[in-house]
């Protein structure tokens, strides 16, 4: 007796659905993550939720705006693994002059994940020595990259926590500075310093 064909198709199919399965790794988790497509960072517990919006720092006529969203299964080439990442762009104007505007870049559908001004999504409890902190080390924040279009080898860390003060939601913000390549003088338009954004 001959095995009809749609049995052996069927065969077929969960042997390979078996072996395509999605692996999902927790961001923050520490587990071991291999650069295949069958891997997924994601933010199971929604942390990206909370630091997406319009947020604004103003200290006279200084101002920063960050618009931040979150792309879920975002892959950055056909042979890495998925990740779920934090992105946005970002308005600096220095005593009433701008110096960088990337906010319409956010709508952009042909800008994604890394290709945006801001972007990423790493965990931290601890922030470096030369970060306001008054948070608990059990609190996540998320550090992310900070470019500046206009300039290939400026480049920058933004690290940004969360809170709730009453109703009214901000982000603390420690932007600094981290370029290794080029001339010596090449920096981010903001300067290095402790911001305090509200939602807008």
């Amino acid at each position: 007796m001959r095995t009809p064909i749609y049995v052996i198709l069927l065969f077929i199919f969960s042997i390979v659905s078996c072996k395509a399965q999605t692996v999902i790794v927790p961001i923050g988790s520490g587990d071991a993550m291999q650069n295949n497509p069958n891997y997924y960072l994601k933010d199971v517990n929604n942390e990206f939720g909370k630091f997406e919006g319009t947020w604004i720092y103003q200290n006279g006529m200084t101002e920063l705006t960050l618009i931040l969203k979150k792309e879920d299964h975002y892959q950055i080439s056909s042979s890495s693994d998925f990740e779920d990442v934090l992105v946005g762009e970002y308005q600096y104007i220095e005593n009433g002059t701008e110096k960088i505007n990337t906010l319409l870049d956010i709508e952009d559908a042909f800008i994604t994940g890394y290709e945006h001004a801001i972007s990423g999504g790493v965990f931290m409890h601890k922030l470096p020595n030369f970060c306001t902190d008054n948070s608990a080390i059990s609190e996540i924040k998320i550090e992310l990259l900070i470019d500046n279009p206009a300039n290939e080898f400026a480049e920058g860390r933004v690290i940004l926590r969360y809170v709730n003060d009453n109703g009214i939601e901000k982000l603390e913000a420690c932007i600094y500075d981290y370029t290794i390549m080029g001339d010596n003088v090449v920096k981010l338009d903001i300067p290095d310093g402790y911001y305090v954004l509200v939602k807008q």
